[in-house]
């Protein structure tokens, strides 16, 4: 064989290599997000139709701060129509007995991650998550969200834009390749990409850590002239006045305002330390957050919670095994937990694959270390949920489900009892997962009142320690 010819059969077979290697790639990344998993057939649950009355049932009130007692609710065309103790029915209405259980509105997850598989809206549903807000949005988010407002069964939807951030081209192409990312190098790119994703339908603008100063600014004011909210992370390229001057109205995690104070109280400081300084730091923290409340309250500013995962920082890289197995994880769809080796901090879950696995050889010195650095972290957040809170920060119940070990609907449950044990009262609490949220998404939810929405939950449990209206 000529060299021509060798020439022209390797560089066919390479094609073909090039080619079979794209496809299986392409598999394992659907694989991953979810997209091969089995889907339920949502059309074999029907919601009922007609006018009900939920009679004797105990109501939490529209302040959110007490219980109405043996009430009767009544619903007409998926809408709370009137409420009283006594109510003349028809004798269409099918009754339902609410005695001994308190009523409550619908839960709202506001940071959950769908990827690839609409399973998880029936998994929100059946844990009384009657509305969620979805922060990596993709066109499927949108059609799913359409489907829902059209009849298909499922949790009212938020759908946020993908997550905008700032990339050399190369690393830009691979971030939205491998994630989703939006590519802003600038103020013009910044705009054109925002009126885009307008034009698109989504419902608002998620903004992440890398995204530069001039494309953030870009990206608040056109966002803002187009009535679209922004929301996301604080990005490393701006401080506090930037956010307080941008229009931003929601930061997504608590550990967004602690990372930002991180780097405010040492420049210096070693990524996975606090040099020394954690009691310093936590000092700081509680002493900076009066200041913090003003602001974000001053600039109508909520914060997103995501506590029970930050909570588990201090606990996956430690006793992993014991994790997983007081989450629901049978019911985390397969190809997110079990991911890919050949990934490194990707979404798995799995010991193999875990996002926030320890690296190897690491020494018992430094094991005691990353254990007391991420204590200290987890620590800071709980600080800030409590004395924002008690200073009347907006804040909203969000999980970051899908993200180990947050299962879709379950661990909103647990972020509720995060919250509670961080120091909200059970008032704010269910106000983070109800009203505040509701008013957030300008929904009509959130309360239980003639007028709204009935995304209600009936429950049967009896420690709602709130004081009952005679």
């Amino acid at each position: 064989m000529n060299w021509k010819k060798w020439i022209k059969y390797t560089g066919v077979f390479l094609m073909v290599v090039m080619a079979v290697a794209l496809v299986w790639i392409s598999r394992e990344g659907k694989r991953i997000y979810g997209g091969l998993t089995t889907r339920v057939d949502y059309e074999q649950f029907k919601p009922a139709e007609g006018s009900f009355a939920i009679t004797q049932v105990n109501i939490l009130s529209a302040d959110g701060d007490s219980i109405i007692p043996n009430q009767t609710v009544l619903i007409e065309n998926g809408l709370i129509t009137a409420i009283d103790s006594t109510l003349t029915l028809s004798s269409a209405t099918t009754l339902i007995d609410g005695s001994e259980k308190y009523l409550i509105p619908g839960l709202i997850d506001t940071h959950v991650h769908l990827f690839q598989s609409p399973n998880d809206l029936l998994l929100y549903l059946a844990n009384g998550v009657t509305e969620i807000r979805e922060l990596i949005g993709e066109k499927d988010h949108l059609e799913w969200k359409q489907q829902i407002e059209t009849g298909r069964i499922g949790p009212k939807m938020f759908v946020a834009s993908p997550r905008l951030g700032s990339f050399d081209q190369m690393e830009g192409w691979f971030m939205s390749f491998s994630q989703g990312f939006m590519n802003v190098k600038n103020a013009e790119e910044a705009r054109k990409t925002v009126k885009s994703l307008h034009d698109a339908g989504y419902d608002g603008i998620k903004v992440y850590s890398h995204l530069n100063k001039e494309s953030y600014l870009a990206v608040t004011e056109t966002a803002t002239a187009l009535g679209m909210p922004v929301f996301g992370h604080i990005p490393w390229s701006v401080g506090f006045s930037d956010i307080w001057e941008s229009g931003q109205s929601d930061i997504a995690h608590f550990e967004e305002l602690m990372n930002a104070l991180s780097r405010e109280f040492s420049d210096k400081r070693k990524i996975g330390s606090f040099n020394g300084n954690e009691e310093a730091f936590l000092d700081f923290v509680g002493e900076r957050s009066d200041a913090l409340a003003e602001n974000l309250i001053k600039n109508d500013i909520a914060v997103t919670s995501t506590l029970w995962l930050t909570e588990s920082f201090a606990k996956q890289p430690f006793n992993l095994e014991q994790v997983l197995q007081e989450v629901e994880l049978e019911y985390e769809n397969p190809g997110i937990s079990e991911w890919v080796t050949f990934i490194p901090q990707g979404l798995g879950w799995l010991p193999a694959v875990n996002r926030y696995r320890l690296p190897e050889n690491l020494t018992v010195d430094q094991i005691k270390g990353s254990k007391k650095y991420w204590e200290t972290y987890v620590k800071a957040c709980q600080i800030l949920a409590a004395n924002l809170a008690n200073e009347g920060v907006k804040i909203m119940a969000g999980t970051d489900a899908n993200l180990p070990p947050a299962v879709p609907g379950f661990s909103l449950h647990d972020e509720l009892g995060s919250l509670n044990r961080a120091g909200m009262s059970p008032s704010q609490v269910l106000k983070a997962a109800t009203s505040v949220p509701a008013a957030w998404l300008k929904s009509n939810s959130g309360k239980v009142l003639p007028g709204y929405l009935a995304n209600l939950v009936p429950v049967s449990y009896t420690h709602l320690t709130l004081p009952t209206k005679r």
